[in-house]
C-alpha cells in the first residue's frame, strides 16, 4: 500500500525516488578461467585478503541442469583480517557454483563446480563480479589457500605450490614482489 501511494504521488508531482537494481544471484556467472602463474594471478586480482569464512551459505538456482543435478550459485560471507592487495571492508560476500546434491568429495565435479568453502581462515585471491557487490575466487580453486596452523596450503595440482607452507609475513612479502 505504501508503495503504490509513493508511486501515485511520484507520477502526479512529477519527483522520482532512486531504484536501486538488485543482483540475481541465480543469473550469475562466476568466471572459471585459470591463470598461467602465479604472478598473473596477484595481477589480475582485485583483492587478496587473509580472511576467516563462515559456514553458513545461502543456494540460489541457476535453473541449470547436468546429469549429476542441479547447479547452484552460493553465497558466503568472509570477515577480513588483513588486505594485501585492494582495499575492502570487514565484511564481503563471496559466490561460488556448486552442484546439488553435493557430489563426494573425489568427484571430478568439484574442480569445475567448488560450492562454497569450509569454514577457517583463507588466503583468498578474489575478483570483483560485474555489476554487483559480489566476489568470486579468482581461477576457482587457484584463490584458494586454506590456512592451518598459521601457514597456507596450495592445493594439489590446484593451487600455486610458491603459496605452500608461507607464514603471513611471507604471504604478503611474495604479493609484494610479484605485484612490482
Amino acid at each position: 500500500m505504501f508503495y503504490r501511494l509513493l508511486l501515485c504521488l511520484s507520477l502526479l508531482c512529477g519527483f522520482s525516488f532512486p531504484v536501486h537494481a538488485q543482483t540475481d544471484i541465480g543469473r550469475v556467472q562466476v568466471d572459471p578461467s585459470p591463470y598461467s602463474s602465479l604472478k598473473e594471478l596477484v595481477k589480475k586480482c582485485d583483492l587478496i585478503v587473509v580472511a576467516w569464512v563462515d559456514s553458513a551459505h545461502e543456494a540460489y538456482p541457476t535453473g541449470r541442469t547436468i546429469p549429476q543435478g542441479k547447479i547452484v550459485n552460493y553465497t558466503q560471507s568472509l570477515h577480513v583480517k588483513t588486505a594485501i592487495k585492494g582495499s575492502s571492508t570487514r565484511l564481503l560476500t563471496v559466490i561460488s557454483t556448486g552442484v546439488e546434491p553435493l557430489p563426494d568429495a573425489a568427484s571430478p565435479l568439484n574442480l569445475q563446480y567448488p560450492g562454497p568453502l569450509a569454514e577457517g581462515n583463507y588466503l583468498l585471491f578474489l575478483r570483483k563480479v560485474s555489476g554487483s557487490q559480489l566476489y568470486s575466487t579468482a581461477g576457482l580453486w587457484q584463490g584458494v589457500y586454506p590456512i592451518y596452523q598459521g601457514k597456507t596450503i596450495a592445493l594439489t595440482n590446484l593451487g600455486f605450490s610458491e603459496l605452500n607452507q608461507l607464514s603471513q609475513e611471507e604471504v604478503v612479502g611474495k604479493i609484494t614482489a610479484l605485484s612490482r
